[in-house]
């Protein structure tokens, strides 16, 4: 068991990048009757990209012309080892086909988890489901009301991607707090993120955790289980290195820029940002001093998307004058 078996894996898209194509396991599979993203075993000596066209030719009958690596994951099962290489299909031709008798279906992108997917496959169904922008709470409120009012401002706006981050609430208050929100990111199709520890995941009916920091350097593996989203708070090298150790869906890099929370933090600039990501293969936002107009400068960069604080929370925003929707 110790060989780690070398996956090519592609996620491919229809042409209004609102579904995905799986494909379901045969039964003389590892893993038989799961739902996976296609793509098969790179071969001894054979390019991972070659690897993804070739078997999704085989497979599906497809002509693959574009691809985006997209991450890298290491998955132990019980009795077997994988390392799968991820990439976006964007760019393909011909009429996706059953070449060897597998069951293949499209689905919606916020239908995955009504499906069956092996858990290195539930990794990948997570990181996808997160859109480029993000907002962060501030870390506290006077006013609960208008916390929950701003953020179905969001919502309504388009964002998809919400992170609670409170640090003097009790506890009986933050239970309240989240599970408002938990009903308002329901009704909206986005995804609640709670700033805490692994273990908060019992405590609240969230979608995942972000492990600041100083959580993120005490683990050595992942924390929470692959159906949950997980993310962390990353500054430099040593950081991110650990955030890929873990697997995380996705981390923040900061700060970019200059921002009036942390004004004693020194900024590292794009060109800094763009070596460090350069690191890791997994989805990283630019965080500090960001504003949705920086998402094109962030994606020339190599960032998967922007997190914002400030520039959402400042009393003439308030989701009110923010458009969340990417095209």
């Amino acid at each position: 068991m110790n060989q780690r078996t070398h996956v090519a894996v592609g996620v491919i898209y229809n042409v209004t990048k609102d579904k995905v194509l799986i494909s379901k396991r045969s039964n003389n599979q590892h893993l038989a009757g799961y739902w996976e993203f296609p793509g098969g075993k790179v071969e001894y000596n054979e390019h991972v990209n070659a690897a993804l066209k070739r078997e999704l030719f085989e497979e599906l009958g497809i002509i693959v012309h574009k691809t985006v690596p997209y991450t890298s994951i290491k998955h132990d099962y019980k009795d077997k080892k994988v390392l799968l290489d991820v990439f976006k299909v964007t760019e393909w031709s011909g009429i996706p086909e059953s070449k060897e008798s597998q069951e293949f279906c499209w689905v919606s992108i916020n239908k995955l988890n009504d499906y069956k997917f092996p858990d290195a496959n539930k990794y990948i169904i997570q990181s996808i489901l997160l859109a480029p922008l993000y907002v962060i709470s501030k870390e506290s409120y006077e006013d609960h009301l208008q916390l929950y009012s701003a953020v179905e401002n969001f919502f309504v706006a388009g964002l998809k991607n919400f992170q609670l981050r409170l640090k003097i609430e009790k506890d009986n208050s933050k239970q309240k707090i989240v599970k408002k929100l938990c009903v308002l990111a329901e009704r909206y199709d986005a995804k609640l993120i709670l700033n805490g520890v692994a273990t908060d995941i019992k405590k609240y009916s969230i979608d995942g955790i972000h492990l600041n920091t100083n959580e993120l350097m005490k683990h050595n593996n992942r924390p929470i289980s692959e159906g949950y989203i997980l993310g962390a708070s990353c500054h430099n090298e040593e950081e991110l290195i650990k955030a890929a150790e873990i697997n995380v869906n996705y981390a923040f890099l900061s700060p970019v820029k200059f921002t009036a929370s942390h004004p004693e933090a020194i900024a590292m600039g794009w060109d800094r940002f763009k070596k460090l990501i350069n690191e890791v293969d997994f989805p990283i936002y630019a965080l500090g001093g960001m504003r949705p107009s920086d998402l094109k400068i962030a994606n020339v960069c190599g960032a998967y998307g922007v997190a914002m604080l400030g520039a959402v929370w400042n009393k003439d925003a308030l989701g009110k004058n923010i458009n969340f929707y990417v095209d």
